[in-house]
């Protein structure tokens, strides 16, 4: 049986889309909701493709058909999916990951700060000098966000514009918990067994939370 719940994360590099999956699921333990796990899509990233004359930051760096396969097997309450491309639907197994997503959320940060954050934690965390952190960004990172990335943002229900701030988190936390109650009193049918369309926000929400600031 899949996960009950899956949730996409997108956003560029540095977006803080960790912190927000760390804080939906800090939030759900607290109303006793603990089968979380968060999975990355850089866990499916093929062999660097420099080589060949691709993007390694782009799309076509990532195996989304094994990205599928591992979700759809794993059993938790919720899921949560996150990476470059969580929201992608370029191809036929990018967009199947997308649409099983029943809540689907970009975290938008500043460019400026979201290149801060990636000197840091690659010249900080990772030991790569200065001039190739800037040469990557240049020449792989910016062209990936302009070109793919942020094209993804209009299809999300949420999107944070400050990372984890609690009204969003509360947001979220909320329509996933009220999901799992529904399921639980059967008074829902997960979309992967032929039920409700699957997302969790109805037009109403997300006109009133589609951005958050």
């Amino acid at each position: 049986m899949p996960p009950k719940v899956v949730v996409l994360v997108a956003g560029g590099q540095a977006a803080g889309k960790k912190s927000v999956c760390k804080a939906i699921t800090e939030r759900l333990v607290e109303w006793k909701v603990t089968d979380v796990r968060t999975i990355s899509l850089s866990q499916f990233k093929i062999a660097d493709l420099t080589d060949k004359g691709l993007n390694p930051e782009g799309p076509d760096a990532f195996d989304f058909s094994q990205a599928l396969t591992a979700v759809l097997a794993q059993h938790n309450e919720v899921l949560i999916v996150e990476g470059l491309y969580a929201l992608y639907e370029a191809t036929s197994e990018a967009k199947a990951l997308r649409d099983i997503g029943n809540i689907r959320i970009y975290v938008d940060l500043d460019a400026d700060v979201r290149l801060s954050r990636r000197i840091n934690r690659d010249t900080q965390d990772r030991g790569i000098p200065l001039k190739d952190v800037l040469d990557d960004y240049v020449k792989f990172g910016k062209p990936a966000m302009e070109s793919y990335i942020r094209t993804t943002k209009p299809t999300a229900d949420v999107v944070l514009m400050r990372g984890s701030e609690p009204s969003g988190i509360e947001l979220i936390a909320g329509a996933i918990y009220d999901h799992l109650l529904a399921i639980s009193e059967n008074i829902y049918t997960p979309a992967w067994a032929g039920g409700h369309t699957g997302r969790l926000l109805d037009d109403d929400m997300m006109d009133s939370f589609y951005e958050l600031a």
